[in-house]
């Protein structure tokens, strides 16, 4: 194949002879074209003069057509011959350039396929390396310049070990940040995890911020329902001392019938501690006879 190639690259032209074409006086009228159809362009066209304007117009077209019909005839004769030999030698382009195309779609399934196989093989390595440190290989961030052959394998490593160094570092600081959340929510006797969540969205101090003002907005609601917990009773203690009593039923002053505030109620929170399973079993018998509400815990 290669000397068949070398071979059609042997081809050459030969004896060429530039073309030598004489027209006398063509440079005078390229020079004064302007000046020959000044007269075309400052023709005053009104209704008068429109037949005279038709008619100039007729002739300076014809002038033009005959000079490009003396362009294209001297072309003709000039590079007949070329008109063939152009004609074969574009079938020759355009035939390699079609071979050009069938052989570079076929090696572009190979290539393909070797990016792929080193595709794999890279990966596998970054696997390694990954669960050599202890780090989630989604958390290494894939260069696809890696899989390039020219690409320096020590290279790749080299800037695989430098996310490693950055892995390390943000799980080192995440550390320290969800241990300042714990810290800041034990202290107010809140529930942390919904504020490790907001990491990474949200700066420290502003989560920080945000457990505080969330516990302030909470005893704030739980004062305000005690407040108009006690005002209520309030007023139903005084309308229980202003009402009139028959029977088990109560009138207020404006004739209605109302039930008095229930009697407060005792709780009393034990916590039985069963040694065997034979215990706890004689314990809950016990409670759930007498109708006594019970939790079991199991340590």
């Amino acid at each position: 194949m290669a000397n068949e190639i070398t071979r059609v690259n042997d081809f050459e032209l030969k004896n060429l002879v530039p073309a030598k074409v004489e027209a006398p006086g063509l440079d005078e009228l390229v020079a004064h074209t302007d000046e020959m159809l000044k007269k075309y362009r400052e023709f005053p066209i009104v209704d008068d003069t429109y037949d005279q304007a038709k008619q100039a117009r007729k002739e300076l077209r014809n002038t033009v057509e005959s000079i490009a019909k003396t362009r294209k005839e001297t072309e003709k004769v000039l590079i007949a011959d070329w008109t063939i030999i152009k004609d074969k030698i574009t079938s020759i382009e355009k035939s390699g350039k079609q071979a050009d195309k069938l052989m570079t779609e076929q090696m572009r399934v190979i290539e393909e396929s070797r990016k792929d196989k080193r595709r794999q093989v890279i990966e596998n390595e970054v696997n390694k390396i990954a669960t050599e440190n202890g780090v989630d290989i989604s958390r290494i961030v894939f260069n696809p310049k890696w899989v390039n052959v020219t690409y320096s394998h020590k290279d790749m490593v080299s800037e695989i070990e430098a996310q490693l160094v950055q892995i390390r570092k943000d799980d080192e600081l995440r550390a320290l940040q969800i241990n300042q959340i714990e810290i800041a929510a034990q202290s107010l006797q809140v529930d942390p995890d919904p504020y490790v969540s907001m990491l990474g969205l949200r700066d420290l101090e502003d989560i920080k911020g945000q457990i505080q003002r969330d516990h302030d907005i909470k005893q704030a609601r739980i004062a305000e329902a005690q407040r108009v917990q006690e005002e209520a009773i309030a007023k139903q203690k005084e309308r229980e001392q202003n009402a009139t009593k028959i029977g088990d039923k109560l009138i207020d002053e404006d004739g209605e019938i109302f039930e008095p505030l229930p009697p407060k109620t005792v709780t009393t929170l034990y916590i039985i501690t069963a040694k065997t399973d034979k215990e706890r079993d004689y314990i809950e018998k016990v409670l759930a006879a007498n109708q006594v509400p019970y939790k079991t815990k199991k340590d």
